[in-house]
């Protein structure tokens, strides 16, 4: 099982509706399981059309027993086309429950998952807070999803500085909204010294299917931005995906 931290340095850049998709994209390889980490703003099963969970990670990190309940199944359906399951283990909006909770509870978490998924996507919070770093240490591989302008590129080398001391394999970054910005993906491989894995566009299509509460790869998954995530899983899993960022003209005419 490999355990995948979605990471940024600072929020609002799409981080979760990398995870999403990259996990349903990571389906097509393997039984996943994607977890939302951040639990001070979870908002990662809306993106699946889930109500606010009556058990979710928060009962979890109080009561591990409460695991098996806390997971959500869903089929994984591209088209009309069924490709497997998901599994899916929500946080919640509950401040109380928050207050309760033992964040440290998260790696008895991940060890009592070790044989059963492929993959285990972790959406972790944003910025340095401890809820941010202990999902993202108990990680066996950390990804950055920057945006391609220069202070969200200068805030996940922050967190790719904490990742390396802390012993976490940084694997590459991501970049997400991209709309011809050539100049900034060598940007970002510069500042943060690790290739870029993946390029995601920016999508009106991706984002009235988040609305939707369907990720994109399931609802659309011939369109340009899909493919781009199904590639983006691809590289994860070893194969040999050529990322090469392509300019505005392109990007316009798709």
């Amino acid at each position: 099982m490999v355990v995948i931290s979605i990471c940024s340095g600072k929020g609002g850049v799409g981080k979760t509706t990398v995870s999403v998709n990259l996990s349903v994209s990571l389906s097509l390889f393997g039984r996943v399981l994607v977890i939302d980490g951040d639990i001070a703003l979870p908002n990662l099963h809306t993106f699946f059309g889930i109500d606010d969970p009556f058990i979710s990670l928060l009962d979890v990190l109080k009561d591990t027993s409460y695991l098996k309940d806390a997971i959500h199944r869903m089929r994984v359906k591209m088209g009309n086309e069924s490709i497997g399951e998901l599994h899916i283990l929500p946080s919640s909006a509950s401040v109380k429950a928050l207050e309760e909770i033992n964040v440290e509870n998260f790696k008895e978490i991940v060890d009592d998952l070790r044989g059963k998924y492929d993959f285990v996507v972790v959406d972790v919070a944003a910025g340095l807070s401890k809820y941010a770093i202990i999902p993202m240490l108990i990680s066996d591989v950390s990804y950055l999803v920057v945006n391609p302008e220069r202070a969200s590129i200068m805030d996940s080398q922050k967190v790719k500085k904490i990742a390396e001391i802390s012993g976490v394999r940084v694997g590459g970054v991501i970049v997400n909204r991209y709309r011809g910005e050539k100049g900034m993906v060598d940007y970002a491989e510069k500042v943060i010294g690790r290739e870029v894995v993946g390029i995601i566009r920016e999508s009106k299509l991706l984002r009235s299917c988040c609305e939707d509460g369907t990720p994109v790869t399931m609802k659309k998954p011939s369109s340009n931005v899909s493919r781009e995530f199904f590639n983006l899983a691809r590289r994860i899993v070893g194969d040999d995906v050529k990322v090469k960022p392509y300019g505005k003209l392109k990007y316009y005419l798709g």
